[in-house]
Order: C-alpha cells, then sequence, then structure tokens
C-alpha cells in the first residue's frame, strides 16, 4: 500500500496551517483523499484564498479544546511546538502521532522517491517551473513548494504519488533529514544567522547534504556564487562518483548562459553547448538562471526514469532537455514573486517575496528591465531582526535602488530573534541608511502612499511578512 494510499480517509490536523508550505501539503493531502483541517492565527494571509479554494477549513485559535476529538494525524509548522502550544501538547497527551512539517516531509521522502530543489535562493522559483515543464513528461510526480504558479486555478491535482518534488530549505539544517535521489542547489550565500554563524557554517550544511546522498544519485549545481563553485570543487573530490552537472554564466559552467538580453515581455539567451536561443518570461540573470537550473534538473530526472545516463553527454544530446527549455519559455512565475497583484489608475501593484540583499537586487533588476523609465516605490517588510542586523549593509545597498522607498517595522517572526522594540529601532535606522521613511502605523503608511501614487509608477510590496494586501487598501484608498 502506498504512502498515500494510507492516509486516504484519515482526520488531519495542521497546525500553522496558513505557512506557505504548510497550506501546500494541506491541498496535497486533500487531493489525496485524507480529511484536512487546521489551526491560525486570525491575521488574513495570501494562503486564505488558497485554503478557502480546497474547501479546507481551520479555526483561528491554538487552545486545546480546538483539537478535534476524531483526529488520527498531526502536522505542526516548524514555529510551533508541543511545549507552547495546547494543541501539540493535547495531541501528545492523546498519543496522536506528531509530526513537524520538516519531519513529515522527512516522512515523505522515506517512502517515496524524492528530488529536493535547495540553495538560498530561487529554491520556490525553480520548483514551481519545475512543476510546470514536467507536467507533460507522464512522470507520475507531484511537488510541494511555498507558493503556487500565477494565474493557474487553486486545486490542480497532481500528476502521481511515485514521484516527489520537494523545495528543501538549509534553515535548522532541516534538508538533511531527506532522503533524496536528486538534489538541484541553486546558490549558496550567508543567511538565517539565527542558525548560520557566517557562510563557511551555510556551506558546510550543503556539504553534508551532498554527502548523505546515495551513489546513484545525481546534483545539479549553480556556479554563479563563490560558494558554490566552492561546493561543485569540493564534490569533485569527495563525491567523484556522483552524476554531476553544473550551469551558471561562470565560464566554467558545463551548461553556461551567454548573449542574455532582457525586455519588456521576455529575456532571451543562448544555454551552451546547445544550439538556438531560448526564451523566459522572467527579466534578468539570477531569474533565467532559476529556469534553465529547473530544466536541467528535470532532463536529468527524465532520463533517470528513461534508464539513460544523467551526464553531460546525455543532457546534450538528447532531445529532453532542449523540450523542456521550450515549455519553461511559457512559465509565468510564481504568486507572491514579482507577481502583478492589480494595474489600476495607471499604477502596477506587484508583490514579490525578497527579504535577503541579493534577492532584493534580483528584483530591482527585474522590475527596472520590465519597466523600464516608471518610477518604483517600494514598501519593505523586513523579515528577522538577526537578518536585517546582521545584513543591514546590503538592505540599505539594495533598497536605494528604489525611486521611494517605504520600511515597516521588522516582521514579528516565529524565531523570537527580538522584540517588539528591536524590531521598530532597526527598521527606523535601515529607513534612514536608505533614504527612505519608516512607518508604524498602517493605516498612515496606506494612506501616504496612496497619495504619493502618480500614474506611471510600479508600487511594490516586498519581503517576508505579511505585506501583500497592503496593495489592494492603498488602491481603495485611491480610487475613494
Amino acid at each position: 500500500m502506498g504512502f498515500f494510499t494510507r492516509l486516504r480517509g484519515k482526520e488531519i490536523f495542521l497546525v500553522g496551517i496558513k505557512g506557505t508550505g504548510m497550506a501546500s501539503l494541506a491541498c496535497l493531502l486533500s487531493q489525496f483523499g485524507a480529511h484536512i483541517h487546521g489551526s491560525d492565527v486570525p491575521e488574513q494571509f495570501s494562503t486564505d484564498v488558497v485554503l478557502a479554494a480546497a474547501g479546507i477549513g481551520w479555526v483561528a485559535t491554538f487552545s486545546a479544546d480546538a483539537l478535534p476529538s476524531d483526529t488520527d494525524l498531526v502536522i505542526h509548522s516548524a514555529a510551533y511546538d508541543t511545549t507552547g502550544c495546547p494543541q501539540l501538547a493535547r495531541a501528545v497527551g492523546l498519543g496522536l502521532p506528531v509530526y513537524s512539517y520538516p519531519a513529515f516531509l522527512s516522512e515523505i521522502s522515506k517512502n517515496v522517491g524524492t528530488f529536493g530543489v535547495a540553495g538560498t535562493h530561487g529554491k520556490t522559483t525553480t520548483s514551481g517551473c519545475l512543476d510546470w515543464i514536467l507536467r507533460k513528461t507522464g512522470l507520475p510526480y507531484f511537488a510541494i513548494y511555498g507558493s503556487r504558479i500565477q494565474g493557474e486555478p487553486i486545486g490542480r491535482m497532481p500528476n502521481g504519488d511515485e514521484i516527489a518534488i520537494l523545495e528543501s530549505c538549509e534553515y535548522r539544517d532541516h534538508f538533511l533529514t531527506y532522503r533524496f535521489r536528486g538534489v538541484l542547489i541553486t546558490t549558496i550565500e550567508h543567511d538565517h544567522p539565527d542558525w548560520f554563524a557566517d557562510v563557511r557554517q551555510t556551506l558546510d550544511s550543503f556539504k553534508h547534504l551532498v554527502m548523505g546522498l546515495p551513489q546513484d544519485a545525481f546534483v545539479v549545481c549553480g556556479i554563479d556564487s563563490e560558494y558554490s563553485r566552492n561546493l561543485a570543487s569540493w564534490i569533485r573530490t569527495a563525491r567523484p562518483k556522483l552524476s554531476f552537472t553544473t550551469f551558471g554564466t561562470n565560464p566554467s559552467s558545463m551548461f553556461r548562459i551567454s548573449s542574455h538580453e532582457d525586455g519588456p515581455q521576455e529575456s532571451s539567451y543562448s544555454l551552451e553547448p546547445l544550439d538556438g536561443h531560448f526564451h523566459c518570461r522572467l527579466a534578468s540573470v539570477p531569474l533565467c538562471l532559476d529556469i534553465v537550473g529547473a530544466a536541467i534538473f528535470g532532463a536529468s530526472l527524465v532520463l533517470r526514469e528513461m534508464g539513460l545516463p544523467v551526464d553531460m553527454e546525455t543532457l546534450a544530446s538528447d532531445p529532453v532537455l532542449p523540450a523542456l527549455l521550450g515549455e519553461a519559455s511559457t512559465f509565468p512565475g510564481c504568486a507572491g514573486r514579482l507577481e502583478t497583484i492589480l494595474q489600476e489608475r495607471g499604477v502596477v501593484y506587484v508583490d514579490d517575496y525578497a527579504h535577503h540583499p541579493t534577492e532584493i537586487s534580483t528584483s530591482f533588476a527585474s522590475l527596472r528591465a520590465t519597466y523600464p523609465e516608471r518610477r518604483l516605490v517600494t514598501i519593505f517588510f523586513p523579515h528577522t531582526v538577526s537578518r536585517t542586523r546582521t545584513f543591514f549593509d546590503g538592505f540599505a545597498d539594495a533598497l536605494r535602488q528604489s525611486d521611494v522607498l517605504v520600511v515597516r517595522p521588522v516582521y514579528a517572526s516565529a524565531r523570537h530573534d527580538g522584540n517588539m522594540e528591536d524590531g521598530q529601532a532597526i527598521a527606523g535606522e535601515l529607513a534612514a541608511a536608505a533614504g527612505g521613511r519608516l512607518y508604524g502605523d498602517e493605516e498612515t503608511l496606506v494612506s501616504d502612499v496612496a497619495k504619493l501614487l502618480r500614474p506611471g509608477d510600479v508600487c511594490i510590496t516586498m519581503g517576508a511578512g505579511n505585506n501583500s494586501g497592503l496593495a489592494r487598501r492603498i488602491a481603495d484608498v485611491r480610487r475613494s
């Protein structure tokens, strides 16, 4: 009996169900026949509409008595634990199986052939593109990642339940608990400073990831960052028998992007050693690399399932890679990643998840290519005090690329790495350093931004906090 077959008809309760990964998992379990319920905070998030469209209900409380008596299994966001959440404490007291989100993904990987998308940046976009391009291959796969594809109806059924594609985060070394048959690593840079003291610790985590792969696994690695090149050199020495492919703009890339040109509608590029030109709807080289990485990884997976070698010679000669690059040319991007929310009264409203200086610079490069000569008005919601403090200078430099900047107090993450006063203070310092203004009150922010916007502007809600709902509120004020 298959893993998901055993869950069919089970009553599964998800604590923290509105997290992006948790909501994706909730929808998948529902599609495979489980009965899903959950709990979360009353604050509205972008995943509310996803859960509602899937017919999944949730309660706005974590009280013990809100856990249904017929619950068979509990899965919780890593932001909660059994000591601080009454529902989880009750579940443990009742002897119910209780898994954190990463622990449940680990269970999936032990029971289903699993392939991971890892890396400091670009995981969600790459995972979404991989989901997009594999649909016509006939592979019986499903994908779990922290978003959904822009413009698609919510609730698309997965192709099957025999192959898992998992967006796999390095935070707290979660991805080291997964059993992979293949891994894509987009890039490596220091992030999550509340867990990794420096980039060397980050790199070590990725080395442990590769070291834990079985001998017949394959690795695809982008090498445009210094530490991903460091990893690539290490792999060739430490795991010389692994099937290993690199890509990037770096001259040593096995598949090298060249002749890249951005346009307002799409970008074009060549991919050596393949013949011809390819296209991408996402502007900027880093986003194009996400697409190329997804295609190479997808082609490697298809070749493996066909029983063919996963090596440079086969990837470069078999028609599967050019075919997947062609499919990737129509990929519209993921929700919350440079997503156009609405266009009204001459203003384009864009929502973007960028919450690291490198990601912010990439997003601005893409926006400048897509909207040349337009004024960029950015509302930035910093995520975690530790990240804002560690990368303060990088944030200031990146945010100066916006023509008008509004900064909110640091998002009150469940990581407990700073209090409200810390978040307010460092956000104020960042706003001053980046030439922006701090707004602690949402109503004042909405009113003031609505007044300063003018036809031709692009208004961006940016960051990992719950920021996207501001766009419609600002548009409502301008309309009235």
